[in-house]
């Protein structure tokens, strides 16, 4: 199953879908922290905080960018191997249609963690920085420790509401369907963000469940975790069988 993964890696590497991600995972926490700088210059009084700084990163990574970019990614990762005609020769070898699609779930897993690390890690680097030119409140081990855990937590919730997306993708053998899917449900985030049931829409509920917001859904925890929690095991299933089927 490893050499499964390494080998996701390797052709996302020689395609520079996997650079692009990558690259693409530095525009929120490069935003977030202009605009708290920016803030700071025009309002000396409003300090920059890292609990702010990973509150708005984790708030854009988590109901709008990182969903849409891992998409694309999933989308093209899958879309690929149809295009490209390349089940027939991978089949050809001894490897099970199950197997090789949990490869690739384990990869996406593996590319959300590593999506929101990365995050994670620029938000630190750029808060360092700016310590020895303006005052950055909380700037600790434990906050950084704090957030850390915050981001491997919504990794798994974001990696849980992706699985849909897998589906579609494997449905309908392109990018289009999930594309338009992710930009619909990355549109209902922004409205139901801030209203009473945002805890029953798993994609809005991940992100308030990172940081305990539920209270104001009207939704219990337990509620919003066994939607995500179904979501996910309903997309793998649908997957997996769609999967067999079209690789007949």
């Amino acid at each position: 199953m490893l050499k499964l993964v390494q080998q996701e890696c390797i052709k996302l590497k020689r395609s520079k879908f996997l650079l692009i991600g990558l690259l693409g995972t530095l525009i929120v926490p490069f935003f977030v922290i202009v605009k708290a700088v920016t803030n700071y210059l025009s309002h000396p009084d409003n300090v920059v905080s890292i609990f702010s700084l990973y509150d708005d990163a984790l708030m854009f990574l988590m109901l709008l960018f990182a969903p849409m970019v891992l998409t694309v990614l999933e989308s093209m990762i899958i879309s690929r191997e149809y295009n490209d005609g390349t089940l027939k020769n991978i089949f050809v070898i001894p490897i099970s249609q199950t197997a090789f699609l949990t490869g690739k779930l384990l990869f996406f897993a593996v590319l959300t963690f590593l999506f929101l690390f990365i995050s994670w890690l620029e938000i630190l680097i750029f808060a360092l920085i700016c310590s020895f030119f303006i005052p950055v409140a909380e700037l600790t081990v434990p906050s950084f420790l704090f957030f850390l855990l915050k981001m491997l937590l919504g990794g798994i919730f974001l990696y849980a509401t992706q699985t849909p997306f897998i589906y579609l993708t494997i449905r309908t053998k392109g990018v289009v369907a999930p594309l338009i899917a992710i930009a619909a449900v990355s549109l209902i985030n922004v409205v139901l963000s801030n209203s009473p049931v945002a805890g029953f829409y798993p994609w809005s509920a991940s992100y308030l469940l990172i940081f305990g917001r539920l209270s104001g859904s009207g939704c219990p925890k337990e509620i919003s975790i066994s939607i995500i929690f179904v979501l996910c095991i309903l997309g793998i299933a649908a997957s997996v069988v769609r999967f067999r089927k079209t690789a007949l």
